[in-house]
């Protein structure tokens, strides 16, 4: 069984057959044929030979650490476990220990092994089998710091235990201690140049920590290793995609959904991809096949979120968010638990925050002002859930300016919502929407009394769960887009921040003036961009024929495509300035070649026009019939600037033909934009904070009163003390 007899011949067996036919009370007979049994790989035949050459004899014990590893070998996993503790009865073994906890993890039950597995260590503590098994006891527990540690001690013995090497790299990986996890699996490459999961799980390290270029070599290496390998295929063109090389991430995403049709993850990444490429119609029809092949929350999260870029029907749009709560919250609706909370309404809030983009990210360039300005208020104690591992500077300015920050990443659903309740969180509000990352299954089970939705998405829920949604007041202007909500709808004097980046370089004259040309731009994404988005520019540009189109912010793969669509539409190259994109401070000063800019539709945006107002370059904006159209129009109607918002196309192209006849006057505005932007709430955190406390707090107080969620408004006016 271990190796130290020869395997026996067919006579062998036979004669140990007619032994026990001759004496069938002869325990070592039974034990002889069992044992040969099983050397001859008639593993069942030979279990039975021993257990009943225990029956026989029970004092025959070495014969109970050999069923026992037969019962294993066998996967008979639970009875081997009951031989092994039959077995250490008898004899204190490392050996048995180590096959004891083996057996255990098998069933799950990983800290059930976990004593056997240090006591085969204590017993054995230079064997490598004995670490391996208690770095799996511990794995089994999602222990991974200690299961680590053990890896190490492993390595110590043996640094050339390519396997312990790679698993010390997962772990690490699981971590977040993605600097070391790359050094594992350059270790094991190293050792084992072929090792494909190294390179392919070095170039995921790299890739989270924002190290594409390294990221890619080593996918590129794991495909040349296994070139229809659909899982590295997926990794790559997924990083390639994230990396902006979106002509290159396609055909390979492509390749590996050819391969395998019912790829999960082929089928995503190359939703994401057409999308980043403004190829809307393949991502929604990506992204409907996934959700069909894969249903699940998160894959109808990325369904709406795609159309929400693209759909123009309103009541499209609106069905298809509503029918996500449908979906996935009726269950729950039964289920809700009663909350607690005690029902004070001027008693201090307890807010929380489920997000996962409190980094460097958009979402954090609006949120994070108000939680500073909202720190030594007592009438709130804001709680944040962070639904992300990133954590760099602007995450930890957050975690400094709120009361509790709590990581959930790595909490299912039924562990955050009773960390929430623990916390008794008064108004829970969600900042992701349908973006990526969204929480939205816990906001079903309603872990807290009131909940709302704000500021991460240009749209509704679709969910009851979510009482509000929480907006400014120009984002969703009164009776224009309410049937488009599940939510009530709190209008906001100020729910669009605009802080400029202190490194902006200072605004330029108006470039027409030197160029005797107008010059429109834009710095939007390019997954906003679509055939349908170019053919209305071209109108403008060929109603200004004398004008150019600077396209900012572009990645590889897009700049040909855009340039064929203008083409289409009769615009030719000469027309069109590219420009990459770059770093925030040479980002803003692109705006020095451009006097108008042009939003996108049917989704548009608001960071990149604050950014460009602060450049003194107004936009451009058409506003249609859903909701996310409309977020353009919140930083122009704030600054006084509602004349560059309309709804109709031919008045679209009159005001382009206006702005290039009257050049003088957008001169004057671009020299006059900062401080008109400085003039204007939108660089006042302090009025937005209290705007959202007062907001929360009318309701909080609805609900102590037993009142149904409603619409409600806070006016510019409720803010001032009433001592002034």
């Amino acid at each position: 069984m271990n190796g130290v007899l020869t395997s026996p011949t067919t006579n062998d067996i036979k004669q140990h057959r007619r032994s026990v036919s001759l004496n069938p009370r002869d325990a070592k007979a039974h034990a002889l044929l069992g044992l040969a049994l099983l050397k001859d790989g008639q593993l069942d035949e030979g279990i039975a030979c021993l257990r009943r050459a225990l029956e026989l004899n029970p004092k025959l014990r070495d014969l109970r650490g050999l069923l026992a590893a037969a019962l294993f070998e066998c996967g008979r996993n639970e009875e081997a476990a009951d031989a092994y503790r039959q077995a250490l009865r008898f004899e204190d073994e490392a050996e048995l220990h180590r096959g004891l906890a083996n057996s255990l993890v098998r069933l799950k039950r990983a800290q059930e092994a976990e004593p056997s597995a240090r006591r085969a260590v204590e017993l054995a503590p230079r064997s490598i089998p004995a670490l391996l098994c208690l770095a799996s006891t511990l794995h089994g527990q999602g222990n991974f710091e200690d299961t680590a540690a053990v890896f190490r001690q492993v390595l110590a013995l043996d640094p050339e235990q390519v396997d312990a090497q790679f698993d010390l790299g997962e772990m690490l990986h699981r971590l977040n201690r993605h600097d070391e996890a790359v050094d594992c699996y350059r270790a094991v490459v190293a050792l084992r140049p072929g090792h494909v999961n190294a390179h392919r799980h070095m170039g995921l390290s790299h890739r989270h920590l924002r190290q594409n270029d390294a990221a890619i070599a080593c996918l590129e290496r794991a495909a040349e290793l296994v070139p229809d390998n659909v899982g590295v295929l997926c990794d790559l063109g997924a990083t390639l995609q994230m990396n902006g090389n979106l002509d290159k991430a396609a055909p390979i995403l492509r390749k590996a959904l050819a391969l395998d049709p019912t790829s999960e993850h082929a089928l995503r990444a190359l939703a994401h991809t057409a999308f980043s490429m403004g190829e809307w119609e393949e991502a929604v029809a990506l992204s409907r096949r996934l959700l069909d092949m894969c249903p699940a929350p998160e894959t109808h999260s990325m369904l709406l979120f795609i159309l929400s870029h693209c759909c123009l029907d309103a009541d499209e749009l609106t069905r298809e968010h509503f029918g996500f709560g449908e979906r996935w919250e009726a269950e729950w609706r039964t289920q809700w638990q009663p909350h607690p909370n005690d029902r004070d309404p001027m008693r201090q809030l307890r807010v929380g925050f489920v997000s996962a983009d409190l980094y460097n990210h958009a979402v954090s360039h609006f949120i994070a002002p108000l939680f500073q300005s909202l720190k030594d208020n007592p009438a709130v104690a804001l709680y944040i859930y962070y639904n992300n591992t990133i954590d760099d500077e602007t995450s930890r300015g957050m975690r400094a300016n709120v009361a509790v920050w709590r990581p959930i990443a790595d909490l299912d659903d039924d562990a955050a919502e009773r960390l929430i309740r623990a916390d008794a969180i008064d108004i829970l509000i969600d900042l992701s929407g349908h973006s990526a990352r969204n929480r939205l299954p816990l906001f079903a089970r309603k872990p807290a009394p009131v909940q709302a939705t704000y500021i991460g998405y240009g749209g509704t829920t679709g969910m009851r769960s979510m009482d509000y949604i929480l907006c400014d007041q120009f984002l969703v202007p009164e009776g224009r887009y309410d049937d488009q909500f599940s939510e009530q709808i709190v209008r906001l004097p100020s729910g669009a921040l605009f802080l400029p980046d202190l490194g902006a370089p200072p605004v330029n004259d108006l470039p027409a003036l030197k160029n005797g040309y107008l010059t429109f731009g834009s710095f939007h994404r390019a997954s906003k961009l679509s055939r349908g988005v170019i053919a209305h520019w071209a109108k403008l540009l060929h109603a200004v024929p004398d004008s150019r189109m600077l396209l900012g912010g572009l990645q590889s793969g897009i700049d040909d495509r855009l340039i064929d669509w203008f083409e289409l539409e009769g615009i030719p190259r000469e027309r069109l300035l590219l420009r990459p994109r770059a770093p925030v401070h040479e980002y803003l000063k692109q705006h020095y070649d451009v006097d108008v800019c042009l939003s996108p539709f049917p989704y548009t945006g608001s960071t990149t026009i604050g950014h460009a107002l602060w450049m003194g370059v107004p936009t451009l904006a058409a506003i249609g019939p859903t909701n996310p159209s409309h977020a353009a129009a919140v930083f122009m109607v704030h600054l006084g600037l509602g004349s560059f918002i309309t709804e109709d196309d031919d008045t679209y192209v009159k005001l382009g033909i206006f702005l290039a006849q009257n050049t003088q006057t957008l001169a004057l505005m671009r020299a006059s934009m900062r401080q008109r932007l400085q003039d204007s709430i939108l660089g006042y955190p302090d009025v937005a904070a209290a705007g959202l406390e007062l907001g929360l707090r009318k309701m909080w107080q609805r609900w102590c009163n037993g009142q149904e969620p409603a619409p409600l408004q806070v006016r510019l006016s409720e803010l001032v003390p009433a001592s002034e």
